[in-house]
């Protein structure tokens, strides 16, 4: 069975190029205690169940179909798809170790880490979640491209996240429609600003900057009546990126709130084997 944690990404400048492994984006993202877990059977053909479900899951049909794998692929998702942890890349990332390890095939870790991110850019469901998912931590992406070119940098912060998940938000429809060039911008700002005080505090004060600045807090209202209800009690909390979703520090207050509210840690291992 192997491990991917979950993503959080704070802010992101994203980055799209003809090659995938090119694509990708600069930021910061949290990878967290709760995550995927994936084990894999050999059979006929290829079926992926989800918490005992079945789904067309696009982004890990393309990495079972890029290493030949037929049979089933089983993922516990710990957190719900689409609602901004990065759920498809650590699907991905977990599911490209596990087929390598159950036919054999003696891939390296950047090998397959890069064709896992390589599936997420192809399907649109992410840019940066598996360079995070790879290394564990506070992650810095420095560049924008796939985990073995990536520049990054790690802060082991023990961070005691409160996080509140109200839904999704159609990241494919973000990334291809949205005006990545203005997120782009504003998302290398905020990044450049955090660099130069790098502390916990800065990063959220950065994050809900872009946040703010981007226009993808106002998707859903309720979003900046949580963060405020956070920053009035004493906490600092800002938007996951991209889902209806908020985490925080020191966060109680956003049990009040419609959703599902949660508690997570930083993982500063990523993606592994697990006994």
């Amino acid at each position: 069975m192997f491990f991917a944690p979950a993503s959080l990404t704070c802010l992101f400048s994203p980055k799209i190029d003809e090659d995938p492994l090119r694509s990708g984006s600069l930021g910061v993202s949290i990878a967290l205690n709760r995550g995927v877990r994936v084990t894999v059977e050999r059979c006929e053909r290829l079926e992926i169940v989800v918490n005992g479900e079945t789904w067309d899951f696009p982004t890990v049909q393309t990495v079972a179909q890029q290493l030949d794998f037929k049979g089933k692929v089983r993922i516990e998702m710990d957190l719900p798809a689409g609602c901004g942890f990065g759920m498809s890349g650590a699907s991905a990332l977990a599911s490209a170790l596990a087929i390598n390890e159950a036919l054999n095939l003696n891939m390296s870790f950047f090998e397959l880490a890069d064709l896992a991110h390589e599936a997420e850019v192809i399907n649109r469901t992410g840019l940066g979640d598996v360079v995070t998912q790879s290394f564990g931590g506070v992650v810095v992406r420095k560049s924008a491209s796939c985990p073995s070119k990536c520049v990054i940098d790690r802060f082991l912060w023990n961070l005691n996240l409160d996080i509140l998940i109200m839904g999704e938000l159609p990241t494919k429809q973000i990334l291809s429609d949205f005006s990545l060039n203005k997120i782009a911008e504003i998302g290398k700002d905020c990044l450049k600003e955090f660099l130069k005080n790098p502390t916990v505090e800065s990063l959220f004060n950065q994050a809900k900057k872009f946040a703010i600045r981007t226009g993808l807090i106002d998707f859903d209202s309720t979003i900046r009546d949580a963060i405020e209800a956070v920053e009035c009690s004493g906490g600092l909390a800002s938007m996951a990126m991209l889902g209806k979703a908020v985490f925080a520090i020191n966060g109680e207050v956003l049990k009040d709130f419609r959703g599902i509210y949660l508690k997570a840690r930083v993982d500063h291992c990523g993606v592994r084997m697990l006994d």
